[in-house]
């Protein structure tokens, strides 16, 4: 992974990425949203911190499901529905991005750091026509398992933000569920969920261009 490949996916980690994803969203139609496609989700295929954050967005809707049936019908429960797209959104990237970090994960795994150092120190002891070159070699192993270090720390960080956005929009939801004649109060919780929806979809892609261009290349370096 190049340092200038490096750059890009810190940008797109901090927000960079949302106007990729509006323009991919306006130019392919959406995830659907259904139970089924809920039940596809298995957080238990992949590993911790990971698998906690898929658990969290699928607790938060299924809260959402109940907020949705505890709404009296009329405007407010039709608001509600038309919202819980826009979580099933957050929920399938929230899974897509986990699924993309668990990758990352074993990508950095790849790496045996400590064997690596062993040997950059017994290289640099031989009198070694090539020892030069293989060290240089070897510092770049260890350079890039750091920069995947980073980039699976911000994106962790990242999505432990956004999953607690999640819930936050979903808890504000069910307050307003149980209140008569304020369906116009949801505009912002919609928002807010859309808006995180996006965030997320760009952290995948951020980490998906990053297993697809540099996840891999430590290990074979």
């Amino acid at each position: 992974m190049t340092a200038a490949l490096v750059v890009i996916l810190v940008l797109l980690l901090v927000g960079g990425g949302v106007g990729v994803v509006a323009l991919r969203r306006n130019g392919s139609p959406g995830r659907p949203g259904s139970t089924s496609a809920r039940d596809a989700i298995d957080p238990f295929t992949i590993n911790e911190p990971w698998r906690r954050f898929v658990q969290n967005a699928l607790q938060a809707r299924s809260r959402f499901d109940d907020a949705v049936a505890a709404a009296a019908d009329g405007p407010l429960r039709e608001r509600l529905q038309e919202i819980a797209r826009s979580l099933d959104a957050g929920v399938r990237s929230t899974w897509d991005t986990a699924r993309q970090g668990q990758r990352l994960r074993d990508a950095r795994r790849a790496v045996d750091v400590a064997g690596v150092r062993r040997q950059l120190e017994k290289v640099r002891r031989e009198a070694d026509p090539n020892a030069e070159a293989t060290a240089r070699s070897l510092e770049a192993q260890l350079e890039a398992a750091a920069r995947l270090d980073a980039v699976s720390a911000e994106a962790e960080s990242k999505l432990k933000l956004m999953t607690a956005q999640l819930d936050e929009a979903v808890a504000q939801a069910a307050e307003l569920s149980v209140r008569a004649g304020d369906a116009g109060r949801l505009s912002g919780i919609e928002t807010e969920i859309a808006e995180v929806a996006m965030q997320m979809e760009a952290l995948r892609l951020a980490l998906e261009e990053t297993n697809r261009l540099g996840g891999t290349g430590p290990a074979g370096a």
